[in-house]
Order: structure tokens, then sequence, then C-alpha cells
């Protein structure tokens, strides 16, 4: 598994001096996850969120390999347990970018099924986003979670698990329609049952309405933590 993380490194990060007439950005993704339990099957979900960026590309424009921050997120939702394999939510997220506030509501519908071998994950959301210069942008995400213990059948303490996310986002404003898809590869630790900590790599690729896509490659780091 080691070799596969390494191979997937230099395939992603080697890659970005071929895109010499593309657009891209690479950089961190690091967040950190709390749920906490709540009376009567409810969750609360927090999670922090930044982007740091170590390389870019505009068209028509050099390569710039420099750090520079980008922004940070941090979202509230709250989850009810709608049945035995699934949940329904809503919540609200605010960010900090450009010196600015951008505020986003969100809900969405989990459904998670536990096979023999492997954890699959569904996630549909719809969100609006408001930002003060720019007209209300809906999305609406469905997202496909692959989940697997590298050793037995289930993910138990002192464990590790590799997980498999594809997900495709539909955006709509008054301005612009677009697709944006996602795809990512992370490693797994299970450090006891209430946190875990995950190491990965994710491919992003968007901007479907302009002459060419924008690239994005980021190395993530994720904290799960469970009260």
């Amino acid at each position: 598994m080691d070799k596969v993380f390494i191979i997937a490194s230099v395939l992603i990060f080697g890659a970005l001096p071929a895109f010499s007439q593309e657009r891209y950005v690479a950089g961190t993704l690091p967040q950190v996850n709390v749920n906490f339990s709540l009376p009567k099957k409810f969750k609360l979900n927090t999670k922090l969120e930044s982007r740091q960026l170590f390389a870019e590309r505009e068209l028509n424009e050099s390569g710039k390999n420099r750090f520079r921050y980008e922004r940070t997120d941090l979202a509230l939702v709250l989850t009810k347990k709608a049945s035995l394999n699934s949940t329904l939510g809503g919540g609200y997220l605010i960010r900090l970018e450009d010196h600015q506030f951008v505020h986003r509501f969100i809900q969405q519908a989990n459904l998670v099924n536990d096979l023999a071998l492997i954890t699959v994950a569904h996630r549909f959301v719809v969100d609006e986003t408001f930002r003060q210069t720019e007209p209300l942008e809906v999305r609406a995400r469905y997202r496909l979670s692959l989940e697997k213990a590298l050793n037995g059948r289930e993910i138990d303490a002192h464990e590790m698990y590799v997980k498999v996310n594809n997900e495709y986002l539909g955006i709509w404003s008054s301005n612009r329609t677009d697709l944006e898809i996602r795809g990512s590869l992370a490693l797994g630790y299970n450090a006891i049952n209430d946190t875990k900590i995950e190491l990965g790599f994710e491919y992003r690729v968007n901007e479907f309405d302009q002459p060419r896509q924008a690239h994005q490659y980021w190395a993530t780091v994720s904290w799960f933590i469970t009260i």
C-alpha cells in the first residue's frame, strides 16, 4: 500500500510540468472534523478546513511556485438518523477568502451500507452560497465513497484502512453554469474507535464553461474525532 501512495504522489505532482498550456493549482488541504453525539439520534458535525497553495498557473501565464494562503472554512451541520443506515441534515458554512466572508447554507442526505468486505456510502447535498459582490450560487452534489479495512473485515482500533471518493458537483448562478469532478484516495488509521487520521491525494477538474478547464491537485490531511 505504501508503494501505491508513493506512485500516486509522483504521478500527481510530477504531472504539473506537463500542463504547460493548462490552468492548475496545487497545495495542501488540511481539515479537522469533530462530531458531537446528541440526544434523540442527533449529531453535530463541525469541520474546520483551510487551503494553502504551493504552485499555480493561469491561462497564458507562466507557472508560479510559491506559498499562498487561500481560504479557511468553518462548517456546522446537524444531522438526525432517519433509518438504520441513513441520515438527514442541514447546516451552515462561513468562509474567509480574500479578506471577505462567504456564507453557505447546506441540506444533505447520507446513505451508508456495510457490505461483507467494504463500506459503501452515498451523500447527496444541495447548498446555496452568498457572496457580497456575486449572484447567488446553487450547487447539487453527489459523492460515492468506498472504505475497506486493510486487515480483516472491519476497521478495528489501531488498524489501517483505505478510502476512495468520487464526487460530482453541478453549479448554477445567473451568470454561469459549471461542473466539477473530484476523485480522491486516502490511507486512514483508526487510532481508537473515536479518532481517525487520513492522509491522501485529491484531484479536481472544473470550469468546463471555459475554453480550458482548471485542474486542482491537493495533498489532504484529515483528523476525525467523535465526542
